[in-house]
């Protein structure tokens, strides 16, 4: 009991902003929990969901994003206080497409 007392809470963050992909925009939604460099948690586009599970190091974020158990996106960007910013390509989806988020921090 006196270790958990002294733990603290695992912060989470939450970004909203848009998925491009193509000429198609989508509103997109990310809370995260970060543990040192490591980020887990789920994103929300339009109505669809999946895991965003990655490391952070400095400002530069190396993530996978699983909309489904059978698909896989790799994605690149920056986070800082106030914005994630960021490409994604297929790493393994079919029919899947890259694109780039744009987040603020909410």
């Amino acid at each position: 009991m006196v270790l958990a007392a002294c733990q603290q809470p695992v912060p989470t963050l939450t970004y909203v902003g848009v998925s491009r992909t193509g000429d198609v925009e989508r509103d997109l939604s990310l809370t995260f929990e970060r543990r040192g460099d490591r980020l887990t948690g789920e994103y929300t586009v339009d109505a669809a969901r999946g895991n965003f599970a990655g490391t952070a190091s400095g400002t530069t974020v190396t993530a996978q994003l699983a909309p489904s158990p059978t698909c896989t996106y790799q994605f690149e960007g920056t986070l800082t206080d106030t914005a994630l910013i960021g490409e994604f390509e297929v790493a393994g989806c079919p029919g899947g497409e890259g694109g780039t988020w744009e987040l603020e921090h909410k």
